[in-house]
């Protein structure tokens, strides 16, 4: 015969084993070798015999076939006799080894049966084999009862045996000694064991209380009566006295007794002499049941217990179509407490009882009496698993009644699940509480498919309850595919000689069930503990013994496991979710290992995996699932392929949802479809044990497992969802988030079979929240008590109330030691109240954390509840109101990425959104992220209240560790230090007018490893001392108390320009700093992050500076715009000569036109904010610019650093030429001479671009004026007038002479004399660019402004200046050109041009 399948044969040949066949049996080979035929089946036969684990099922009836079959080999070959000695001798062995019962009764019958054979067919042989006979009678009659018990109640009855020998002995025979010994006993024992039970008609008559008395039930009651037995007995007893016990007479005499099949039948006539004498009526039907109910509590009437079921089914099924409700009712309870007494010795007997009792009631369609019925079927009781390890013949040891028992309570919730939401409930906390075992080779999928086509619609959750308990949900039978391969390649590796994994291998081949899987757990913790007691349920005792705790199949392992361990994986559940390639890495870290058994853990844990993804609902291996689900025509399967590939996790979630609906659609659809099933069998010669290979599909079966996992995910989702809404801040921008969260929520509960009214509601509530102006804290609390009361009555509607009652009354029926582990706390189990709360109380749990989405929801909504009572006690009422309208989620954004919920300038500020388009057209803007005004809008709260302060510090956080990945550096590490610029960023823009704070992060430690790892003293001391002005600054020091140690070092030390100072010299300068600051009281904070939020703070504090209001008010800007927060990466222009900064127009703000012309300022070895702020001379961008400005130096950008000038030009070209921008002010600073080290800092429209008529110098008077000096013209033209340096002077001057122009005289163009510059008409520095600050804003107030005159020393402490030794003072008159630069002493008439 071909083997169907390849895995069969492969596993056939596994166990073909090689042994010696015994000589003993040499007889029976001789006996059949005329048979050419027979030899290799009795070689088998005869091996098996002799191989050291016998397998007994196959010996029997293979002994039988020989015995039975070839006798009339036996008969006609002079060693006949012996061969059938050692048949018999076999059959014998069997009966007393085997612990299989049924094996155990099959060689007893088979026995009795050879020898009437024997008896009847020896013929004129017969003399020859009565010695084997007689030999026969006295082994049996010498069986200890427990043994002997099987001979009586053999259907091949002895006393029948003794007939049949009588009938064919010879008349030569004499000698019946033995044959009447062993009846003897056969009669002895059972009339001994009918007088032990109770006397059948005192029983009855008590039983049936009420009896009509003219009914006579001593005739038929008389042959099973104790009288009638006595009697027998008696008799019994005169022929075993006999001194003829050997004589044919007594054995004629002993078979006129009734034997044991005669009692038997009497019992059998009884139920239906009793409805003939007590009328056919419904009395009559009761004493019958009475009867047939004692008949199933009569252990030896086994044999008729089957009919007498069959008789019992009709009895009852006649009575409850027959008699009324109550009399039913009665009747099931005083069935039920028969059921009760013998449920434990007859197990299956019962429960089949049971489901033929329920489908009678159920056709009752009486509801009271259909829940009266489930309550006594509860009360009957449930035949848990009780595993009680593995026995020698390598089959696990389990309640055989278990799966019977699911299957009668699955059978009677079909007839009407919705009447069986009790029996429903008790057969899921019967398996929650102590466990499901489901072999394979069950094909459960079967009744799963059946109960999935009963209506479970209206109990859907109940019915998902249920199911989810059962470990079936597989569509491979046994072990078939990669679960194959990867098994026999574990067992292979080692040649199958680690008896662990062989049988380990052949559990999941052969014995597979749901067991496999903690025995697989078990075997990976014993290779990390080396303590094999974790086994000892899961092997055969003697594989047990065999397995060492060390060795070569130990230690490899062992070693290996345990270095997982070490590195924090969870053995084993940890080992689920490591991927191959981390395996691997994992194995680069072990040596001296064997490659041997780097493979074999290697195996193992994608072994486990597969059991582990067969069995559970797991979403790990999902991807294996869904392959072979893919040909089986589910509906829309490449829709759910397309969901889990999804990135967003929100779209991701949704699209599961509305996948799971159609699978949901189809399990409740009444359509049956076909069931695609491929099995095969075969049984294991060596262990004897069933198997099964094949696969089973069916569509509803399919829907539901696939539900089941992706149910799984679809948790883990709403986990990960809740975790990106930050519920430690509530405002309404999260309400929105949680509104979508909620309805997902909502779907995935209708999904679920739940349906609240209460919940929907809310969810209306909140969603018209949402739309309403001037919706409160408190309101907003109220709603979500709403949603909390709503799952709490969902909770109790499809947990408690369903599984509460039923709950207690089971857990007062189950002993404590058949609970499964996870439900006892070990504290308690003395406390049986305590332990019954408790154990419920995990029940509950569970079955909460199972169900779709359920778990989540509570935890989110308590979430959300205690965030909102926390709000509402910590702040008051006005300041709950800003709170709710802050949103986070708008705090801040990177540069790079910026969220499309805040791209807008008024979130940005006009700074910010020309970065950001900046970047994403791939210009070098440095990285960094914007807090938009957003944070300003709501910095109260954000700066009192803890939490919102605790966000805002994260998300600053989050956006630090993007700026560490993508530039290399750790912000506060001083060994490669990240260091930051914070600026301001307003919607509409205001140079100069807030605060700035450059190479944030910085202190002596790190100052000094930067000089250290880049060798650049100067540099790294520079830069401290930069910050530390910043940071003074923002205490209130003043510029001019920095400038002034600047200017006693640089006089000091004879050098006119700090970059002529050492590194150590820089170094000094800046400590310098650091002691004026710590002089004026002024704590200095050393953490960077501490240095970030307060330069953060001070940014967007410098908002409200005097300044700042009081440009707004020059200018007309509103105070309400507030101010975004730029924080970037320092790029350096003051690394070096090499390096610069500075800032371009691309059009000559001088007169109008539309040709691209580059213009501006720009330092060498100097950082941005010195050129913007005024604080250095600088040098023209082109040489056109140079001769305009009639500049007195020859450095230019174009000419000594062409390269940065061309790639300035080039991004001039594409903003304004490709992309359309308008006339652009950009700020750029270089690292080096190089274009990749360029950075664009920032970029705006142009100010200085309009040209108007201005006014000139006489030409002649002109010629006549003191030329004072040059600088660079700003804006306006020709301006005579008096010198002034401060308010007080400009309002003295404006009283005496209000028609006099008045021109302020500074040293830098800071920003800081924004009143000054407003009050005055004109306004000349000694430094300074076009660029600068306070240049911009000297053009935008329509002053007359010359800039960066090198010959002016101006005093303004002292107030004087001097040009090249000539002093002027206060009120001096004084002639500037803003268009020219020119500056001349003394008045020159003007005239306008």
């Amino acid at each position: 015969m071909k083997i169907k399948s390849k895995a069969l044969e492969v596993n056939l040949a596994d166990y073909h084993v090689d042994v010696a066949i015994d000589e003993k049996y040499a007889v029976l080979q001789k006996v059949m070798s005329r048979y050419y035929g027979l030899m290799e089946g009795l070689n088998t036969f005869l091996k098996e015999l002799s191989h050291p684990y016998k397998n007994w099922r196959f010996i029997v009836m293979e002994a039988r076939k020989y015995s039975l079959e070839y006798f009339h080999l036996l008969k006609n070959h002079p060693g006949g006799p012996q061969a059938a000695k050692l048949l018999i001798e076999i059959l014998s062995d069997a009966t007393e080894d085997c612990k299989d019962a049924d094996v155990k009764g099959d060689a007893v019958d088979n026995t009795l049966l050879f020898l009437q054979k024997i008896a009847s067919d020896s013929g004129p042989q017969f003399e020859h084999f009565k010695p084997v006979i007689d030999a026969s009678f006295d082994q049996i009659r010498k069986f200890p009862d427990d043994h002997f018990s099987l001979f009586v109640n053999s259907y091949y009855a002895i006393n029948r045996l003794a007939g049949v020998f009588l009938s064919h002995a010879p008349e030569s025979s004499k000698d019946f000694r033995a044959l009447n010994l062993l009846l003897i006993k056969y009669y002895g024992y059972t009339y001994r064991y009918w007088l032990n039970e109770v006397d059948p008609q005192t029983w009855f008559e008590k039983e049936a209380a009420e009896i009509d008395a003219k009914i006579n039930f001593d005739d038929f009651f008389r042959p099973i009566s104790h009288g009638q037995l006595d009697d027998w007995q008696c008799q019994l007893d005169s022929y075993a006295d006999d001194k003829q016990i050997g004589s044919k007479e007594v054995s004629t005499r002993l078979l006129e007794l009734p034997g044991f099949g005669q009692m038997v039948d009497a019992y059998r006539q009884i139920p239906r002499k009793i409805l003939q004498e007590s009328g056919k009526d419904g009395r009559g039907h009761h004493l019958k049941l009475i009867f047939l109910f004692h008949i199933m509590k009569l252990a030896e009437l086994y044999l008729i217990h089957e009919e007498t079921l069959r008789d019992i089914n009709q009895t009852l099924t006649w009575i409850i179509t027959n008699e009324n409700y109550r009399n039913i009712q009665n009747l099931i309870r005083k069935t039920f407490t028969i059921l009760k007494e013998q449920t434990r010795m007859y197990q299956a007997t019962t429960l089949n009882c049971v489901m033929n009792m329920g489908k009678g009631v159920f056709k009752t369609d009486e509801l009271d009496l259909v829940n009266f019925f489930i309550d006594s079927v509860i009360d009957l009781g449930f035949q848990v698993p009780m595993l009680q390890g593995v026995d020698d013949d390598w089959k696990i040891k389990v309640n055989s009644a278990h799966i019977q028992n699911i299957r009668t309570w699955l059978e009677l919730i079909e007839v009407n699940p919705k009447w069986s939401t009790r029996l429903l409930s008790g057969l899921i906390i019967h398996l929650s509480l102590c466990g499901v075992f489901i072999k394979d080779i069950d094909i459960f999928p079967r009744d799963i498919t059946r109960f999935l086509n009963s209506r479970i619609g209206p109990v859907y959750n109940l019915a998902k309850q249920l199911t989810r308990l059962f470990p079936a949900f597989f569509n491979d039978i046994g072990a078939e595919g990669q679960l194959r391969e990867i098994s026999t390649q574990l067992d292979e590796i080692t040649h199958r000689r680690d008896r662990l994994i062989h049988f380990l291998r052949k559990q999941s081949h052969v014995e597979s069930s749901n067991q496999i899987v903690p025995f697989i757990e078990a075997t990976f913790h014993f290779w990390k503990t080396l303590d094999k007691t974790c086994l000892e349920s899961y092997v055969p005792p003697v594989i047990y013994r065999e397995i060492d705790d060390s060795g070569v199949y130990v230690d490899g392992v062992n070693k290996i496991i345990s270095y997982f361990a070490s590195q924090g994986i969870h053995i084993p559940g940890g080992l689920l979710t490591l991927s191959d390639h981390k395996i691997k890495a994992f194995f680069d870290g072990i040596s001296d290992v064997t490659q041997v058994d780097r493979k074999r853990v290697e195996l193992s844990i994608a072994l486990y995996k597969l059991l582990h993804q067969k069995y559970s609902f797991d979403y790990i291996e999902l991807g294996s699932y869904m392959a072979q689900l893919r040909t089986e025509a589910l509906p829309d399967f490449k829709r759910v392929e397309k969901a889990l590939a999804e990135p967003d996790l929100t779209k991701r979630l949704f699209m599961i949802l509305d996948y799971l609906q159609k699978l949901k659609a189809v399990i409740l659809s009444d359509q049956q479809f076909e069931i695609k099933e491929d099995i095969y069998k075969k049984r294991h010669i060596t262990i004897d044990i069933p198997s099964m290979y094949g696969s089973y599909h069916e569509m509803k079966f399919d829907c539901l497992g696939l539900t089941f996992r992706l149910e799984t995910l679809v948790n883990v989702l709403f986990e990960e969802l809740i975790r990106d809404i930050d519920l430690n801040l509530i405002t309404k921008a999260t309400f929105y988030q949680v509104y979508s969260l909620l309805r997902l929520f909502d779907k995935a509960l209708n999904l679920d079979g739940i349906s609240s009214v209460e919940f929907e509601r809310q969810l209306e509530f909140l969603a018209h929240s949402l739309e309403v102006k001037g919706f409160t804290q408190t309101q907003y609390l109220d709603i979500f008590k709403g949603f909390a009361q709503a799952v709490k009555n969902i909770i109790h509607d499809n947990f408690h109330n369903i599984h509460g009652q039923n709950l207690s009354r089971i857990l007062s029926q189950i002993p404590i030691e058949r609970i499964l582990p996870r439900f006892l706390p070990r504290e308690y189990r003395e406390d049986r109240e305590k332990l019954q709360y408790l154990v419920s109380e995990i029940f509950f749990r569970e079955q909460i954390a199972l169900s779709l989405g359920l778990q989540q929801l509570d935890f989110f909504l308590s979430r959300i509840l205690t965030t909102l009572f926390q709000q509402s006690n910590k702040l008051p009422k006005d300041k709950l109101q800003k709170l709710l309208m802050y949103d986070p989620k708008n705090a801040m954004t990177p540069i790079d990425s910026a969220r499309s919920r805040v791209t807008g300038i008024i979130q940005l500020g006009n700074k910010g959104i020309n970065m950001v388009q900046l970047k994403n057209f791939g210009f070098p803007v440095p990285p960094g992220f914007i807090i938009t005004t957003e944070v300003f809008r709501c910095r109260e709260i954000v700066d009192s209240y803890p939490p919102a302060t605790k966000n805002f510090r994260e998300q600053v956080a989050v956006n630090i560790a993007k700026l560490e990945k993508s530039s290399g550096r750790i912000f506060g590490d001083p060994k490669n230090p990240l260091l930051l610029s914070v600026r301001s960023g307003s919607s509409i823009s205001q140079p100069g007018m807030m605060d700035t704070l450059l190479d944030v992060g910085n202190n002596e430690e790190i100052a000094q490893n930067i000089a250290l790892s880049t060798g650049n003293a100067w540099f790294a001391w520079d830069n401290y001392r930069r910050y530390l002005q910043c940071y003074g600054m923002a205490f209130g020091l003043q510029r001019d108390d920095f400038d002034a140690i600047m200017k006693e070092w640089k006089d000091n030390l004879g050098l006119p320009y700090k970059r002529e100072f050492s590194g150590d010299q820089m170094r000094t300068l800046s400590l310098a700093y650091k002691e004026m600051i710590k002089e004026a009281g002024i704590q200095i904070i050393e953490k960077p992050y501490e240095q970030l939020y307060l330069a953060i703070k001070t940014v967007l504090d410098s908002w409200e500076s005097s300044k700042a209001r009081a440009y707004r008010k020059i200018m007309g800007i509103s105070d309400d715009w507030g101010t975004a927060v730029t924080v970037q990466e320092m790029v350096y222009g003051n690394i070096s000569n090499g390096s610069g900064s500075g800032v371009i127009f691309t059009h000559n703000p001088r007169w109008s036109g539309e040709t691209l012309k580059l213009w501006g300022d720009f330092t060498v070895g100097n950082q941005g904010e010195d050129v913007v702020s005024g604080l250095v001379n600088t040098n023209p961008i082109s040489i056109f610019q140079q001769e305009i400005e009639m500049r007195e130096t020859d450095v230019t950008l174009e000419t000594h650093f062409p390269e940065i000038y061309k790639a300035l030009k080039n991004w001039a070209h594409d903003l304004i030429d490709n992309k359309g921008w308008s006339p652009q002010e950009m700020e750029f600073t270089f690292e080096s001479p190089e274009i990749g080290d360029l950075y664009m800092l920032q970029t705006r429209d142009m100010t200085i671009r309009e040209r108007k008529k201005v006014l000139t110098f006489d030409f002649d008077e002109q010629i006549k004026a003191m030329y004072l000096g040059h600088g660079i013209g700003v804006s306006g033209g020709a301006m005579s007038g008096r010198l002034v340096f401060n308010l007080e002077e400009i309002e003295r001057w404006r009283r005496q002479e209000p028609d006099s122009f008045l021109i302020l005289a500074r040293a830098d163009t800071v920003p800081d004399d924004i009143r000054e510059i407003h009050a005055a008409d004109g306004l000349l520095t000694a430094r300074g660019g076009l660029t600068s600050h306070a240049a911009v804003v000297a053009h935008r107030l329509g002053k007359t402004c010359v800039v960066g005159c090198g010959d002016l020393i101006c005093d303004e402490r002292r107030k004087n200046c001097s040009f090249n030794q000539v002093l002027l003072r206060p009120g001096s008159h004084i002639s500037i050109d803003g268009q020219e630069g020119s500056v001349f002493k003394g008045l020159i008439k003007v005239k306008e041009t």
